[in-house]
C-alpha cells in the first residue's frame, strides 16, 4: 500500500522530503574558490610565490 503522506502529485521524481538542490552559482563559487587554493598552493610550493619574497 502507497503511504498516501509521502504521495504528492509533484512529477519532478524528487523526494518531497530531501533537502533543496544546491544553486548552480553556488557550485559555481565553489569550484573558483577551490582552483583559487590550489593555484596558490601550487605557486608557493614551486617558489614563485605572488609576495615576492625568496
Amino acid at each position: 500500500m502507497i503511504n498516501p503522506s509521502r504521495h504528492s502529485d509533484d512529477r519532478s521524481g524528487r523526494d518531497p522530503e530531501a533537502p533543496p538542490a544546491v544553486p548552480g552559482w553556488v557550485k559555481l563559487f565553489g569550484l573558483v574558490a577551490l582552483v583559487l587554493v590550489a593555484a596558490f598552493v601550487i605557486l608557493h610550493l614551486t617558489g614563485l610565490s605572488p609576495s615576492g619574497h625568496s
